[in-house]
């Protein structure tokens, strides 16, 4: 029970860091795959002149309607959905034109204007909640605690140059499905639990319950200031580039009227493979554990040696991307006069299970929905970050909690 308690611990902290599989099909011939003109990867064959695909395949494309599970004809699917199909006899090659023009744009050039108009204006404000399910289950299913559905309420503001940011995050916690104790109960509060985060010049500052108290991280001395600033300011150009070598899909959807505005649907669909190469270039640049360990205040408890937590951590992490499946669908809706994204909705699913070498107990597998609506706004307008100048380092906050401790047991003793 405890090394099950443990694990689960660690897969907590594991997930502060953080494909498709398709059948093989005995192919006659080898043929490549264009969809709105990027390489799309899937098992394809030719039989009798017809093209057909592993339905699984598609299902990555945002809106696109398949009932058939095996393998299916390629250019009946998207004839039948308004598609384009050519062949490229002199490649090789089938070239698919599906929901890729709106008006006068293609779907690739929309979202770059509408980068691009967004950065110029260089500051936005946004606010909005999402609703997570999580399912942990295992072999000692009865021994691993319920999760209850949790909302989530966000506000934050954004500035491009010179690069700062806000975020204000509170968690609804049902706690009358939670079995807490007194302790547990008051340390949390009132079915609520907000964080705040601050990074400008350099750092990050974090006040997290139930301390009032703003706790500062200097990036720089990390090293990583450089890079984490690239990454936060790439160039709309960059973004897209990046997307299109990564196979990021983009695509059309139904148009929509909101508060008698008109708005473009851009749907996009990132998926495990997609995901984890993302993730193996950010590895690259940057130890992720480390990070985490020097801007999050990690309790400091005797019984817990967090070097062994965090190197757990990471074989948790290695293990999460080896078999973890994710299908992460972002719609954005742009304005039609503007060209601003003003709304943005989320949808996740992402499952992946740990072993026998993290769990002694038995395979521990876990399945996690996150659906978020969100609004952006205020485009341009002068940002208002919180007083951070009380700030106090990490090392004196753990020294504060370390004499608080102390001076409660002096308190029992007496």
């Amino acid at each position: 029970m405890r090394n099950l308690k443990k694990a689960l611990s660690v897969l907590v902290i594991s997930l502060l860091a953080i494909s498709l599989v398709v059948p093989a099909a005995a192919a006659n011939e080898q043929v490549s795959l264009v969809f709105n003109g990027q390489e799309y990867k899937a098992d394809l064959y030719i039989e009798n002149g017809v093209s057909y695909i592993y339905a699984a395949a598609l299902s990555k494309i945002p809106g696109l309607e398949i009932e058939n599970k095996d393998y299916v004809p390629l250019r009946s699917v998207f004839e039948a959905q308004k598609g384009e199909v050519k062949w490229d006899g002199s490649k090789n090659q089938i070239n698919i034109s599906w929901r890729e023009k709106q008006d006068e744009w293609t779907v690739n050039d929309l979202l770059l204007q509408s980068t691009i108009k967004m950065q110029e204006l260089n500051t936005y404000k946004m606010q909005g909640e999402a609703v997570m399910n999580m399912v942990i289950d295992g072999a000692n299913a009865e021994e691993i605690p319920a999760i209850p559905e949790t909302s989530t309420y966000l506000e934050a503001v954004y500035q491009q140059e010179p690069l700062a940011m806000y975020m204000l995050q509170t968690v609804k916690l049902p706690l009358e499905d939670m079995d807490l104790t007194e302790e547990e109960m008051a340390l949390i509060g009132q079915n609520a639990m907000t964080t705040e985060m601050v990074w400008k010049d350099n750092a990050i500052y974090q006040k997290m319950p139930p301390f009032e108290q703003w706790i500062v991280q200097d990036l720089a001395e990390l090293g990583m200031m450089d890079q984490l600033t690239n990454l936060m300011q790439v160039t709309p150009q960059q973004s897209l580039e990046m997307m299109n070598e990564f196979g990021v899909i983009n695509v059309f959807g139904e148009d929509k009227v909101i508060d008698g505005e008109e708005y473009y649907v851009v749907r996009t669909f990132v998926d495990s493979e997609i995901f984890k190469k993302l993730l193996d270039e950010m590895l690259e640049e940057y130890n992720l554990m480390e990070l985490i360990a020097s801007t999050q205040p990690l309790p400091q408890d005797e019984e817990i040696d967090m070097e062994q937590i965090m190197a757990e951590a990471e074989e948790i992490i290695k293990q999460m991307f080896a078999n973890m499946e994710l299908n992460y669908y972002i719609d954005n809706l742009i304005h039609k006069e503007s060209l601003l994204t003003d709304y943005m909705t989320i949808d996740i699913d992402m499952k992946f299970e740990l072993g026998e070498n993290i769990v002694p107990e038995g395979p521990v597998s876990l399945a996690m929905n996150m659906f978020g609506d969100f609004k952006l706004f205020d485009f341009g307008e002068e940002i208002q970050l919180p007083d951070v100048s009380d700030a106090i380092t990490q090392q004196e906050f753990l020294q504060q909690l370390q004499d608080m401790m102390g001076a409660e047991e002096v308190m029992m003793e007496e």
